[in-house]
């Protein structure tokens, strides 16, 4: 037996049926005239409101906008002049460092070769001393004594000479050789002083070369250190160079590309304006209709 569909609506009661999905359609309420002018006005009032600052924004963002986009240029160029200041600084400091290690390399060269002949020269020193001091002396002494024995056999035999002259044989020097030899002898013996002192002064000057050599040998590491600092400083100076050439290439690249992101930022702007302008004229058709079916 086929089931009889039951109707979605009991038209005499006018009532919702458990078997049917559908809600019977409500009259439509009218909107009180006082609220639908109000919101009318209301309406009217905001897309006035709106017109106004949409307009207000397209003046400003025309106006300022290329105000900005001057400032923004005088900036990057102000910022690439400050760079390339920054830039001729560090070459001018660069070549000034290498001009200073160029100068402390000859200068500690010449310390070393000073130092190395200094160290050189000291056995010389102690060998003078020694000559003057020891050797020499004992050398003039002997020969004194030599000069002693050959001035008696001299007397002795400038004697004879003057025995003989008395036979006729012609002898009368003017300074015998007994009397030259003393003389010899005598200057010698002024010679182990003159030694002595010259041997104390070598002495003196050995002292004093060790003490040079050991200060010219502080001054060299000294120059040395110095020299390791200023090829750290030009290190640093060299990466401060790249630096500041990447900034500028940089900063070129921004001032290339900023009218183009001002154009793209003022345009969508206004844009934005205009369509937001747009959308205020909606509101306005919707507050002239509610106050024109609220009379």
């Amino acid at each position: 037996m086929a089931r009889t569909p039951f109707p979605s609506l009991c038209e005499s009661e006018g009532k919702f049926h458990p078997w049917t999905s559908k809600v019977p359609m409500r009259p439509k309420m009218p909107m009180p005239p006082a609220l639908a002018r109000w919101i009318g006005a209301t309406l009217i009032g905001a897309g006035l409101l709106g017109l106004l600052l949409s307009l207000a924004g397209l003046i400003f963002v025309v106006s300022v906008g290329t105000a900005a986009e001057g400032a923004l240029m005088r900036e990057l160029t102000t910022l690439d002049q400050a760079l390339a200041a920054t830039s001729d600084g560090l070459t001018v400091a660069d070549s000034t460092l290498a001009d200073t290690r160029r100068t402390l390399t000859a200068l500690g060269t010449t310390l070393d070769d000073a130092t190395t002949a200094l160290t050189a020269t000291m056995p010389t020193v102690i060998a003078l001393k020694d000559l003057t001091g020891t050797s020499l002396p004992q050398t003039l002494g002997t020969t004194r004594q030599a000069l002693a024995s050959a001035q008696a056999t001299a007397k002795v035999v400038d004697d004879v000479l003057r025995t003989v002259a008395m036979f006729g044989v012609a002898y009368d020097p003017a300074v015998p050789l007994n009397v030259a030899l003393g003389q010899v002898a005598d200057s010698l013996g002024e010679l182990p002083t003159t030694l002595g002192e010259m041997s104390a002064g070598l002495g003196t000057a050995h002292t004093q070369l060790g003490l040079v050599a050991s200060d010219l040998g502080e001054v060299s590491a000294g120059v040395a250190s110095i020299t390791t600092s200023v090829n750290a400083a030009a290190t640093v100076v060299g990466h401060y160079q790249t630096v500041v050439g990447n900034l500028r290439g940089e900063v070129a690249a921004v001032r290339e590309a900023a009218p183009g992101w001002m154009m793209l930022t003022r345009g969508g702007l206004i844009l934005l304006l205009i369509w937001l302008g747009l959308a205020q004229i909606g509101l306005l058709t919707q507050g002239w209709a509610l106050l024109a079916d609220s009379r």
